[in-house]
């Protein structure tokens, strides 16, 4: 009996992108971008299946839960654990800012340049968010991550590649077109494998702690559980406002900067509600 449809598709994407893959990097075959969420464990397998030549890397963010952490390390021995030159908050210092979600510095610095000169199996999925559904299943990413252009993998597999610049990658999204049911039946019932207890705790997605593309919400249940973490967060912020950052508010504490971070509002705005709403009309 073989495979349901999308899987034997993906699998069959997988081969096909392989002889791509081996023209980038002989040696290593395909970058599997792992990050112990149930998508990227989807690709992990999907690779096994297909029997395609890769190595899997998990980029160490800093601000990945332990739960995570710990999964990868119990379940997922051969995967390669790369360590950024910073840590995030070391990353924040070195910016002179807070990441934002129009300024995704930490995200573009501790993962989006993971893979530069491969072609590297993501687990992006249209289900995920508006800007997901966007995206193609062959795509060359520009060193400077501002220019994304859609390929046909035919004409892709023609190119020698002397063409492709040292830190330009292109990625494959094998299950892009994939729903979250079908992920789970894939993980469940196929290659039956555990997932990460963080799942069965009510997170839908595993991103980083504090990330600022996260709901208010969501870093809050993240204050909550890491409370030291929320404490050096606005140590961070304290740093910052010796260095400038948020000059143009003197009279504001480094907690209420950070909560102003938290809430993901424009800055004035946040400002004028939190130090003159009641006053307006006296």
């Amino acid at each position: 009996m073989g495979y349901p449809e999308h899987i034997q598709y993906s699998i069959d994407l997988l081969r096909r992108a392989e002889r791509l893959a081996l023209k980038m990097q002989p040696e290593r075959g395909f970058w599997l971008a792992f990050s112990g969420g149930k998508d990227s464990q989807c690709i992990y397998h999907l690779a096994k299946l297909a029997g395609v030549k890769f190595e899997a890397h998990y980029a160490v963010t800093t601000l990945d839960h332990p739960e995570l952490v710990y999964f990868i390390r119990r379940n997922y021995k051969d995967v390669i654990w790369d360590h950024p030159k910073r840590t995030f908050l070391q990353l924040c210092i070195y910016k002179k800012m807070l990441p934002t979600m129009t300024a995704r510095f930490c995200c573009q610095e501790l993962k989006e340049s993971a893979g530069a000169g491969h072609c590297t199996i993501i687990g992006v999925r249209k289900a995920e968010s508006s800007r997901r559904a966007k995206r193609k299943e062959l795509e060359k990413i520009h060193k400077d991550k501002s220019k994304r252009k859609s390929l046909e993998l035919n004409e892709m597999e023609e190119q020698d590649f002397q063409c492709v610049g040292g830190k330009d990658k292109i990625t494959l999204a094998p299950i892009l077109h994939w729903t979250d049911e079908q992920v789970w039946d894939f993980l469940n019932n196929v290659v039956k494998v555990e997932h990460c207890e963080l799942y069965d705790q009510g997170y839908h997605r595993l991103g980083c702690m504090f990330c600022p593309m996260s709901s208010e919400k969501s870093i809050r249940k993240d204050e909550a559980r890491f409370p030291k973490w929320k404490e050096n967060i606005i140590k961070t912020i304290h740093k910052l406002r010796e260095q400038g950052f948020a000059n143009s508010y003197q009279d504001l504490t480094d907690e209420e900067i950070y909560e102003w971070w938290v809430s993901k509002r424009n800055m004035k705005e946040w400002y004028v509600e939190l130090k003159y709403q009641g006053k307006l009309f006296e």
